[in-house]
């Protein structure tokens, strides 16, 4: 291990991509999704969601059912030989819909039945806003459990909405139990996957605005740990790829941003949100120069805290400098 570690200490490492909460791609035939988590608000659900994700359980399973202006409901059936099949789900899990997040277009939340806790794998993505489902809302008073939002792929969850369905008594062969709105051409998940978090912020254990050995040590103290989830904040940070452990996949993501300055990420420049760096991005930092206070509240500053130190200043400049002009 040691031997390991100070072999590959030694190589050149490149910074990666942007990822802060936990990033799961549902590829579809239709198109790619892919889902933020709000492991800090519902971190049960969103284990519980990982947990499937990561044992593979969700690929080839279908989007079963589907009604345009209301959501889109997986996670539950596949159809192999011309048969429906029920995928055998883990145990029932509570229901968090007590964490505030609401029922809004775009977001997504555990399906279940009359019982309030009783979902185990089926999902569902909605559509449009439907604040009917909210806790504070929901004819029961228990409502259904929002855990995360789409951030890429909305077109997809529309053009899935839009397919014809059928009633479940035209279905041939007909389905296991009584599907309210089947589309007419099956629409499935070829595989569900982890996006591993990759940006420098992530490696930054410390929060120190560098990934140094101050990070290594925080790190090393969860190697080989095997119980790391949304309540322990992923080992602190050390389950870099969010399988539940850490290990040498996680090791191989830390390094890769060994001694490198956080926020070193092209996109933490943009602070125009133009996708190139240039003289609107300066103006927005000059905004804030000096600002101090700038905590994830409000949202550093406006991005401004490249370094998330609490302060706009050199540090940010330098970060946003090794950016300047770049397009991406």
């Amino acid at each position: 291990m040691a031997a390991l570690v100070l072999w590959t200490l030694a190589s050149v490492m490149v910074c990666g991509v942007v990822a802060q909460n936990p990033m799961v791609v549902l590829e579809t035939n239709t198109g790619d999704i892919t889902i933020e988590l709000y492991a800090d608000k519902a971190p049960i659900t969103v284990d519980n969601f990982l947990s499937y994700v990561n044992s593979g359980f969700y690929d080839y399973l279908l989007f079963h059912r589907v009604i345009y202006g209301f959501m889109i409901q997986g996670g539950g059936f596949y159809y192999s030989g011309g048969i429906f099949y029920k995928a055998p789900a883990s145990d029932p899990i509570i229901n968090e819909s007590f964490n505030g997040l609401s029922n809004l277009r775009g977001t997504i939340a555990m399906a279940r039945t009359s019982e309030p806790d009783s979902a185990t794998s089926e999902f569902y993505i909605n559509h449009a806003d439907n604040l009917f489902l909210d806790r504070s809302n929901a004819a029961d008073g228990v409502g259904y459990c929002v855990f995360g939002r789409v951030i890429e792929g909305m077109s997809v969850v529309d053009a899935i909405a839009q397919i014809p369905v059928i009633p479940y008594y035209q279905a041939n062969p007909p389905p296991p139990i009584y599907f309210e709105a089947m589309p007419q051409n099956l629409v499935g998940m070829y595989r569900a996957h982890v996006l591993p978090c990759e940006t420098s912020y992530c490696a930054d254990l410390t929060s120190a605005g560098r990934i140094d050995f101050e990070d290594f040590a925080l790190f090393a103290s969860h190697w080989l740990d095997d119980i790391c989830g949304s309540a322990g904040g992923f080992c602190d940070g050390s389950d870099l790829n969010y399988s539940g452990k850490v290990d040498a996949v996680d090791l191989d993501l830390f390094l890769q941003h060994w001694s490198c300055s956080a926020g070193y990420e092209p996109e933490f420049s943009d602070l125009a949100a133009t996708a190139a760096i240039d003289i609107d991005d300066l103006a927005v930092l000059m905004t804030h120069w000096l600002d101090s206070g700038c905590n994830d509240a409000n949202n550093y500053c406006n991005g401004v805290d490249i370094s998330h130190n609490g302060t706009v200043d050199l540090d940010d400049f330098t970060l946003f400098s090794q950016n300047w002009l770049i397009s991406y």
